[in-house]
């Protein structure tokens, strides 16, 4: 009797989340078309010559008062990063999902020709040879750096059951990166003509970094809002109708 009612609420549950999902692809095939739109609309500015507001940038990735290096792995220097641990085998959110991006500096060809950029809020859509993931089983032994980080996060043992993946992205100093994000003063960096530059994400969250080409970028993005409209409307029909068929609602509506 108590596994029918806790498979019952698993499958309500379950379907109310699947409507979410539905919702987030739609949301995120929107986002990747005004990317596509803003790489295709928007030239790309000149690094000694942006513009306040919303802006394409295209430049060497620089740190800015220090490169940072990412926790485990090759312990890679980077001007930003990113870092997932989860368990992989337990319906547990996340452990660790952190983003550590100080600003750092975007140089021109031009010498002296630099803007900072604030990845804190950028969107990461960086190549495969700037990502790694680890899975380590539940019987294996962790390396010395992803002992030391799970002892620094206080992450609970993996015991007998818990099979852990680590995964990381990263921007490395010398990247060639675009970047497309709201250009605003830079306090920090004010001189004496206002002229100084941060771009960072806009008010709604938008923006990206990535050091893949803007051509490259375009051509992931062909199709984007068609094929996750299709895919987001399917999922939430498909969630909606279980949710309202579990609990009895499409069964009151279609009896009245």
């Amino acid at each position: 009797m108590i596994l029918a009612v806790v498979l019952y609420a698993a499958l309500v549950v379950g379907s109310g989340l699947l409507v979410l999902v539905g919702i987030d692809t739609v949301r995120s095939g929107f986002d990747r078309y005004e990317e596509r739109a803003a790489i295709v609309d928007r030239p790309v500015s000149a690094l000694e010559s942006v513009a306040f507001g919303t802006t394409a940038l295209v430049g060497t990735a620089r740190p800015g008062s220090h490169a940072v290096r990412v926790p485990f792995g090759g312990q890679e220097r980077a001007v930003c990063y990113h870092v997932t641990v989860e368990d992989t085998n337990k319906l547990e959110t996340a452990h660790v999902d952190e983003r550590v991006a100080p600003p750092f500096v975007l140089e021109a060809d031009i010498e002296g020709t630099r803007v900072r950029v604030d990845a804190t809020d950028l969107r990461l859509d960086l190549s495969a040879n700037r990502q790694l993931e680890t899975d380590v089983a539940s019987h294996e032994p962790l390396d010395g750096d992803l002992a030391s980080f799970v002892e620094e996060h206080d992450l609970p043992s993996q015991g007998l059951e818990r099979d852990r993946r680590f995964a990381y992205e990263y921007l490395a100093p010398g990247d060639e990166v675009f970047v497309y994000g709201r250009a605003v003063p830079d306090e920090a960096r004010a001189s004496a003509d206002g002229k100084a530059v941060l771009v960072t994400a806009h008010e709604d969250g938008s923006g990206l970094v990535s050091d893949k080409s803007p051509d490259t970028l375009l051509a992931e993005r062909r199709r984007v809002l068609a094929k996750n409209v299709s895919l987001g409307v399917l999922e939430g029909v498909i969630g909606l109708a279980a949710f309202l068929w579990l609990t009895g609602i499409a069964q009151f509506l279609l009896g009245a």
